[in-house]
C-alpha cells in the first residue's frame, strides 16, 4: 500500500500534466525506464545535475532554390513591385551558428486580426526586431532531420526536440528568405510535421492570407 496521500498523488499528476508530460512519458516514469527515477533521485540528493542537450547547429549548408525545388526558381531580388532582376538578394543575414533553444515563433497578427496578407506579414516579420531565420537555417534543420531519420533516430533531430519541448508546433515558416517562382510569384519555405512524426518541406505563397497556424521562425533577440 502506498505511503503517499491522495492529495500528494494528485498534486504530482497535475504538475506533470501542466508541464506537458504525455501518457507514455508518465508510464516511463512509473516503470523507471532507463533508470530515469534513479537519476532523478541523484538530482534531489545533490549528487547530480541536469545538463541541457545542446541545440546548437552551424549554418554551414548553402541553400539553392534550383537544387531544392527545380529549374527557374531563385531568391527574390529587388522590391516586391520590381521585376526581381536588380538589387541584393531578399534574405536576412543569418549567423554562423544558431542555438535553436532560443528560437521563437511569430504570427505577426495585430489586435483582433485572424489573418494577414502575406506581403504585409513579410514586412512585419522583417520589422519585428527578431531576426527571421532563412535558407541556411532551413537547410541545416532539414538535413539534420534526414540524417537522424537515416540513422534510425528521428527523435534525436533538432526539429523533434523543439517540437517535444513545445518550442515549435507542427509547422514553421522561414521568412528570412523570399523565393521567386519561374513565373514571378513570391513564396516562403516551410517545414511541417505529420501525425506520424515525419517532417517534410514545402512553400507557401505570399499572395495568400496567413493566420495563427502559419508562424515564422525567428531568434529571440527582443527582450519582453
Amino acid at each position: 500500500m502506498s505511503q503517499y496521500s491522495e492529495g500528494q498523488t494528485h498534486q504530482v499528476m497535475d504538475a506533470l500534466e501542466a508541464k506537458g508530460f504525455t501518457a507514455a512519458q508518465i508510464t516511463a516514469l512509473g516503470q523507471n525506464q532507463g533508470g530515469i527515477l534513479d537519476q532523478l533521485m541523484l538530482v534531489f540528493m545533490g549528487l547530480a545535475t541536469i545538463v541541457m542537450a545542446s541545440l546548437k547547429l552551424a549554418l554551414d549548408k548553402a541553400f539553392s532554390p534550383v537544387e531544392l525545388i527545380g529549374a527557374g526558381w531563385s531568391v527574390w531580388k529587388g522590391p516586391a513591385e520590381g521585376n526581381g532582376t536588380e538589387g541584393d538578394d531578399d534574405c536576412v543575414q543569418e549567423p554562423a551558428v544558431v542555438d535553436f533553444s532560443e528560437v521563437v515563433t511569430e504570427t505577426h497578427l495585430q489586435g483582433e486580426e485572424t489573418t494577414v496578407h502575406g506581403e504585409e506579414k513579410m514586412k512585419r516579420a522583417r520589422a519585428s526586431g527578431n531576426p527571421q531565420l532563412g535558407g541556411k537555417a532551413f537547410m541545416v534543420l532539414w538535413s539534420n532531420w534526414l540524417e537522424c531519420k537515416k540513422a534510425g533516430k528521428p527523435g534525436d533531430s533538432i526539429l523533434e526536440r523543439l517540437y517535444k519541448a513545445k518550442k515549435i508546433g507542427n509547422v514553421i515558416y522561414f521568412f528570412g528568405i523570399t523565393l521567386r517562382s519561374p513565373v514571378g510569384d513570391r513564396g516562403v519555405l516551410y517545414l511541417c510535421r505529420d501525425d506520424g512524426g515525419r517532417w517534410r518541406w514545402d512553400y507557401g505563397w505570399l499572395d495568400d492570407r496567413w493566420g495563427a497556424s502559419n508562424p515564422s521562425l525567428a531568434l529571440a533577440s527582443v527582450k519582453s
